[in-house]
């Protein structure tokens, strides 16, 4: 997730190329959920050795998000946290300008 590319714009603002990335070699679904699609979850791609992938333009700001595996939540182990205000925790992701 530390990887940001340029990719075009959106209504004056840049969008950047996020590589989202789920080592879940067990899963059958997954996907990526998030306030940078208004948490309109997004289905990765199964990849070699049970690497889930997607690559999703996105505005820069903060965004919260996580991953729904076969349906429940998960969080990114090297991605920072914050309470999601209901209890439980998000992954945080800053994509800059």
């Amino acid at each position: 997730m530390a990887c940001v590319l340029l990719v075009l714009g959106l209504g004056g603002a840049t969008a950047h190329e996020v590589p989202f990335r789920l080592h879940a070699p067990g899963a059958r679904k997954v996907f990526v959920c998030g306030s940078f699609s208004h948490w309109q979850c997004l289905a990765l791609q199964r990849g070699r050795s049970g690497v889930f992938r997607r690559r999703v333009a996105v505005a820069p700001g903060l965004y919260e998000y996580g991953f729904r595996v076969d349906g429940r939540w998960r969080l990114n182990r090297r991605a920072p946290r914050v309470a999601d205000g209901f209890g439980g925790h998000d992954d945080l992701l800053t994509v800059g300008r």
